[in-house]
């Protein structure tokens, strides 16, 4: 997984991470899932059976290592992607039962490794070096690339909020406007029904009227005609 895809699962896919308590250093100590599964997908360090890793362990710390960010920079940092660093560490490994003391040992591997294949202490320093390099550049990288999601996928955002906010108050006036619509319509209703229980009353009235007028006329013609 890269940075750009780590920065976007922190920003827009997964809860705020919430601070974890420290944990204990030692055996006991545990990486969290993903960094194990970092640190296992990293190039292992030659070591002999039952050996740790004690370039690794010189003044380290667990500390962040429940850390995303950590496992990538570990792997890409990882000592066995410098020959050198690598190399004292095959000569240095198979005597970590036999010289407990770490001074000693690396003492002891940097003496067998610099009459067997030349290796020197600037040239492990160099490592060194070679690595805070990588590390600097994974930093550059990582900066380079939340400069473009902050660029390209939130404060692209900005337009888009300024879009829906014009329709939102576009919308806004056409209800407004429909409101008014309805207003006007009801008073219109209300008008009209007036009138038209008007004209029913007035017919009504007209209607019984002539009707009287009828009745009274066809008598006087019933009176006339005997």
């Amino acid at each position: 997984m890269s940075f750009k895809d780590l920065i976007r699962n922190a920003i827009f896919e997964e809860e705020p991470q919430q601070a974890h308590p420290a944990q204990p250093s030692g055996p006991a100590a545990r990486p969290s899932r993903p960094i194990a599964a970092a640190m296992t997908t990293a190039p292992a360090m030659p070591v002999s059976s039952g050996s740790t890793t004690p370039l690794r362990d010189m003044g380290g710390s667990d500390v962040g290592r429940d850390n995303e960010f950590y496992g990538r920079l570990l792997k890409q940092t990882d000592f066995s992607a410098v020959p050198d660093l690598a190399k004292i560490e095959t000569y240095a490994a198979p005597l970590a039962d036999v010289i407990p003391d770490k001074s000693m040992r690396y003492k002891a591997a940097m003496a067998t490794a610099k009459s067997q294949s030349g290796l020197t202490k600037a040239a492990i320093m160099k490592g060194f070096d070679d690595l805070t390099a990588t590390l600097e550049s994974a930093s550059t990288s990582f900066s380079r690339q939340t400069d473009e999601i902050s660029k390209n996928e939130i404060d692209g955002k900005g337009g888009q909020i300024a879009d829906l906010n014009a329709s939102i108050e576009q919308k806004q006036k056409e209800i407004a406007d429909m409101q008014q619509q309805v207003r006007a319509m009801q008073t219109q209703a209300d008008t009209s029904r007036a009138r038209l229980q008007q004209a029913r009353t007035t017919f009504q009235s007209a209607y019984q009227r002539r009707k009287s007028e009828i009745e009274q006329q066809r008598r006087e013609f019933e009176t006339l005609l005997q």
